[in-house]
């Protein structure tokens, strides 16, 4: 890699040099000297408050300071959102996003923040593959059957979600539109009240996060129809995709970690850093392999151009 100043003159690097020995301390380096919040906008339970809490663990002994996930549920995240979004940008205030909140919500209604630009995109986490899912015996053997049913009867087969306007929600609305059915809507403050709302039989169906249903995947409760994802997944390998299935619907729920927009690029690096350290830990490690956790890692830029694309694209499809 080049020097920093290669293809300057002597006098333009001296300059550069004694710019940078002159500018403040914070411009240069930052080290946080106070707790780290992280919100997650869903109830406990649901993957956005795992990976708060596992990386909150993960990153003990790696930031200096306690690193905190605090539940503020409601409005598909964006209450937690419009918080962040509000805070001080000085890297004490973070949120998990990348989801609902920021990919869905604001096409759906006005929201106090502005999806694509109230925020500083620190690093992707992981994408979750979106998955329809029935408990194990349900009269719907697979995805043909329930469709076929909700064909014939519009708003019979129900559904859960994590709430109005997330991205579970705009999944749901893009199926419906592809396929011409009309299913009845059951919105829940987070993944674990969806899928015990499942469970219970209160409704017919519910989607999901993978990493949310594998335990329940494996314990034979629940039974996957069909991924809204690109690819089949090596733990799932007979669940057929919806391009499989001839309706071609990718909608991965995407997490990373988030703050206010207007963070300085020293903080931004840092926790980005950091962060990406604390992936790496052993903890992390076997988290993820146990969780089924889909890693899919970006730095803020990609994040952020990953964010942008998806909510173009729902807005898109929803419109139709």
């Amino acid at each position: 890699m080049p020097p920093i100043y290669a293809g300057l003159t002597r006098r333009q690097a001296a300059l550069g040099l004694l710019a940078t020995a002159a500018a403040p301390a914070w411009a240069q380096e930052w080290t946080p000297s106070q707790p780290i919040t992280i919100l997650v906008g869903f109830a406990p339970g649901g993957s956005a408050d795992q990976i708060a809490r596992q990386l909150s663990y993960a990153a003990k002994g790696v930031i200096p300071v306690p690193v905190v996930a605090v539940n503020k549920p409601g409005a598909a995240g964006a209450i937690a959102a419009q918080q962040a979004a509000d805070a001080k940008p000085d890297g004490y205030t973070l949120f998990v996003g990348g989801g609902s909140e920021t990919t869905s919500v604001g096409n759906f209604k006005s929201l106090p923040y502005d999806p694509r630009k109230s925020f500083t995109p620190i690093i992707k986490i992981s994408r979750a593959p979106s998955i329809l899912a029935v408990r194990t015996d349900s009269r719907f053997k697979d995805m043909k059957a329930l469709l076929a049913e909700a064909k014939q009867a519009p708003d019979k087969v129900s559904y859960g979600s994590t709430g109005e306007g997330g991205i579970f929600h705009a999944t749901a609305l893009v199926l419906q539109k592809q396929t011409g059915v009309q299913l009845l809507h059951i919105p829940f403050k987070g993944a674990a009240e969806a899928m015990n709302s499942l469970l219970a039989g209160q409704v017919d169906c519910s989607f999901g996060a993978y990493e949310e249903l594998k335990g329940m995947i494996d314990a034979g409760r629940i039974r996957p129809l069909a991924l809204f994802s690109r690819s089949r997944l090596p733990g799932l390998p007979n669940v057929p995709t919806m391009t499989d299935l001839g309706v071609p619907i990718v909608l991965d729920n995407m997490k990373g970690l988030m703050g206010p927009a207007g963070m300085p690029a020293p903080v931004v690096r840092y926790l980005h850093d950091h962060f990406h350290r604390a992936m790496q830990t052993a903890s992390w490690r076997e988290y993820a392999a146990k969780s089924g956790l889909t890693e899919d890692y970006a730095d803020g830029p990609a994040f952020q151009k990953e964010i942008v694309d998806a909510y173009d694209l729902i807005g898109k499809a929803i419109a139709k």
